[in-house]
């Protein structure tokens, strides 16, 4: 699978530009709040599949 970036730099046009603790206050995943993880988005070109990877920030 090959890295796509932040799952943050998908959500609206401006979204990359913004604050990333705002954003992240709105992006689905509770532990992004409390933890110090950032929610990656991972893509395989083989399968079309694409996945959401919690990295450690």
């Amino acid at each position: 699978m090959m890295e796509a970036g932040r799952l943050l730099d998908f959500y609206e046009n401006y979204s990359p530009y913004m604050e990333i603790d705002l954003v992240k206050m709105e992006d689905g995943y509770m532990e992004t709040n409390s933890e110090q993880i950032c929610p990656h988005l991972f893509y395989c070109s083989k399968c079309h599949n694409d996945e959401v990877i919690f990295i450690k920030e």
